[in-house]
């Protein structure tokens, strides 16, 4: 691996606080649209590439194209999408972006029905009022982004990683084990 964008890493863990936070307030359904908004920036953590700022704290990404429009045509051709474009929030879509090695490494593929049933969470479930919107939510987007979370880290530690933010969380997620 080349990169590790662990400012991406942060950010979705960001957004898991949050979730956890707004579920523990009773308000289940923005804590659910948090989760994937975390689960999105996760899985484009493995198809962003870095476009300005490189080995900076700065640094920021841009999006493979061409592994996001090849997973869009898979999509397709399984029947699973009837989109002409890719969705780039779309978390099965980027879930196929994803290489195949590194989803069976992060025993990922277990969870692609998890994947597609929250494929669309962030973009039909953000505004509540509209027709299109989810009209339940559930805690197991936010369970999912937590195991994955926790996997990922895991995975760019073993790959090599030094970034701040993943010896920090390998370290906390170690003290946490010590103190039970």
């Amino acid at each position: 691996m080349s990169h590790f964008p662990g400012w991406m890493l942060e950010s979705a863990h960001s957004y898991l606080k949050a979730a956890e936070i707004l579920d523990a307030q009773n308000l289940p359904h923005v804590a659910m649209v948090n989760a994937a908004i975390g689960m999105e920036i996760l899985l484009k953590s493995f198809i962003s590439v870095p476009d300005q700022h490189q080995g900076t704290s700065g640094e920021t990404y841009k999006l493979d194209s061409i592994a996001l429009a090849a997973a869009h045509q898979h999509l397709k051709s399984v029947g699973k999408t009837l989109r002409k474009t890719p969705d780039k929030h779309d978390l099965l879509t980027l879930f196929h972006a994803m290489p195949e090695a590194i989803r069976c490494s992060l025993a990922l593929n277990s969870q692609e029905d998890s994947f597609e049933r929250y494929r669309d969470v962030f973009t039909n479930s953000r505004y509540q009022y509209e027709s299109s919107s989810w009209r339940f939510s559930d805690p197991l987007l936010m369970r999912l982004l937590r195991w994955t979370l926790a996997n990922v880290v895991g995975y760019y530690k073993e790959q090599g990683s030094q970034d701040p933010f993943v010896l920090d969380y390998i370290a906390e997620v170690k003290a946490r084990a010590a103190g039970e």
